[in-house]
């Protein structure tokens, strides 16, 4: 029996990687159980004993780089690093992470993660590997607010649609108010942005290197969080 489930662990990395190698040739599009298939000998049917669906590989792959992302971010915390270094250390991370890998970067965080409160999704290997990386950040900035709490928007300023939504996610931020939740959102959505814009070519017009803009940006940031950032060089 172990061996029996040593052989299937085997070759469900195997056929991961080779999806991983059609994502990385051909985008998104080329990854499928035939093709999959086609690069490790296989018939269809034989895949299928091991992925059922599209679907099912797609998760399985989008979930082990999710925490290939994950572990490489933690691999950076190593040591006694105080609040402001974390932040850079995952921020920049995520964005080295990114370039080095844009194909799997795209797949990733261009794939839907599906709401598990909607009766129509099933909780995924893929979705519970996105909320481990997620957890990285809400874990980063609870720690930065309950340490000196940073100014924020009131509720009146966000309007009560907002801020119910915001509210209801407050656990997740170790009770953190809606306001500061709402600040954690802008800035976590304006670095995501520029890695995307960066990694998909959407910044060469103006910026040869966006390296020494994403610093500034972060360094922005850090100050707003009232953290002692390093100045960009």
């Amino acid at each position: 029996m172990v061996s029996r489930d040593r052989r299937r662990a085997a070759t469900l990395a195997e056929i991961k990687a080779a999806a991983r190698r059609l994502l990385v040739s051909g985008g998104t599009p080329a990854v499928g159980l035939r093709a999959v298939a086609r690069e490790l000998g296989l018939t269809p049917p034989a895949l299928y004993r091991y992925f059922p669906s599209h679907e099912a590989l797609i998760s399985a792959l989008i979930a082990d780089l999710y925490d290939e992302l994950t572990t490489a971010l933690l691999s950076l915390q190593t040591g006694d690093i105080d609040l402001s270094n974390r932040l850079f250390l995952l921020a920049n991370g995520l964005r080295d992470w990114a370039l080095a890998h844009p194909a799997e970067f795209g797949l990733v965080f261009g794939t839907a993660v599906p709401n598990p409160e909607d009766d129509e999704h099933e909780v995924t290997p893929g979705h519970q590997a996105a909320m481990r990386f997620g957890g990285l950040f809400k874990e980063l900035v609870a720690q930065i607010w309950h340490q000196k709490p940073f100014p924020h928007p009131t509720d009146e300023q966000l309007g009560t649609v907002l801020v119910e939504q915001l509210t209801a996610e407050s656990e997740h931020f170790h009770g953190m108010p809606a306001g500061a939740i709402y600040l954690s959102l802008n800035y976590w959505t304006r670095l995501y942005g520029l890695i995307c814009m960066e990694v998909f070519g959407q910044l060469h017009w103006v910026l040869p290197d966006a390296a020494a803009y994403f610093e500034a940006q972060l360094f922005e940031i850090g100050q707003a969080l009232g953290l002692d950032c390093p100045e960009p060089r």
